[in-house]
């Protein structure tokens, strides 16, 4: 979280896993796709420049705080939702809604699933739901 609010893509990537599916393990970012010059590694690049955009509170303290509650941990996975990770004091939920437009607290939620890969934890899904 603190490498995106910081919008350092290639470090913020190399903690992230595309999740598992259909049966196969989460892949762990790898340093090609997170820091070549590549297709891959340039769209993951300005995915993470826009969770920095939307994550990062107006004006925030040079390095920013960064912390994630901790929960309880099942089958190797963890999650937490955007009221239990802050940013320099706010909610992460909190700084979603400050830049969003139209949309009221009761609508949006956020959701960021960690799970362990080959034993490392990375951030294996990330959540958005408006409405």
């Amino acid at each position: 979280m603190t490498a995106v609010v910081e919008d350092r893509p290639q470090e913020a990537c190399l903690v992230m896993a595309t999740p598992a599916a259909n049966g196969s393990p989460a892949k762990p970012g790898t340093e090609a796709m997170c820091g070549g010059d590549g297709p891959e590694a340039r769209r993951m690049e300005k995915q993470i420049h826009r969770m920095h955009t939307a994550f990062t509170p107006d004006q925030p303290k040079n390095p920013p705080t960064v912390k994630v509650a901790e929960v309880p941990v099942t089958g190797k996975k963890a999650t937490v939702d955007g009221e239990q990770v802050t940013v320099d004091g706010q909610t992460l939920k909190a700084i979603v809604l400050s830049h969003s437009t139209g949309v009221e607290e009761g609508q949006i939620g956020i959701k960021i699933e960690a799970g362990v890969v080959a034993g490392r934890w990375y951030v294996t899904d990330l959540g958005f739901s408006v409405g």
